[in-house]
């Protein structure tokens, strides 16, 4: 079984030029009732050679209870209400 720090090394990689699909790797990871991981874990990750400056800082203010950064990771765990408009109209 892969083990949580393997798996975020192995999303920076994947996502490494690109923010939208790092931050979706770390939603699941953080949520609205808290973060998985420990202030330990954080720093250990923030070490890792393998995450590009953009990440090693992001993951960094993804971890700070109320930073925007943290906001928007949330923000992709929340179901998106259609346009009411739009489905008025048969657009959807």
């Amino acid at each position: 079984m892969m083990e949580w720090s393997d798996y975020i090394v192995l999303a920076a990689r994947h996502s490494k030029n690109n923010a939208r699909h790092w931050f979706r790797y770390l939603r699941k990871y953080i949520d609205k009732c808290g973060v998985l991981f420990s202030k330990e874990q954080v720093d250990e990750l923030y070490a890792n050679e393998n995450l590009t400056p953009f990440q090693r800082v992001s993951i960094r203010a993804a971890f700070e209870d109320g930073s925007q950064t943290r906001q928007h990771i949330i923000s992709l765990n929340q179901k998106k209400n259609p346009d009411k408009t739009s489905a008025s109209k048969g657009e959807i």
